[in-house]
């Protein structure tokens, strides 16, 4: 490849990165504490944060959207079984 191409993707991917920068800084989502369960929830309004806060575990609660909390489709815990054998 020479200078050019790769000129040409780097400027292409600094573009589209501070493109996705500026429009995901005017995204507004509010957010509130629930008890669903017997478990502190944190709800919000939009579904994006809610993805973000899945992929990267939250610093305080579980993360769920308001649809959910409406529709009853809170998702419950996995239960990790363990392979350990015990005498």
């Amino acid at each position: 490849m020479n200078t050019k191409t790769i000129r040409k993707i780097v400027t292409t991917l600094l573009a589209m990165l501070s493109l996705s920068i500026v429009i995901c800084g005017k995204a507004n989502a509010a957010q509130h504490k629930q008890i669903i369960n017997g478990k502190q929830v944190i709800v919000h309004t939009s579904p994006i944060p809610v993805i973000l806060h899945r992929l990267v575990p939250p610093q305080y609660g579980r993360h769920v959207t308001q649809r959910e909390v409406s529709t009853g489709h809170v998702p419950q815990k996995r239960v990790v079984a363990s392979n350990r054998k015990r005498p």
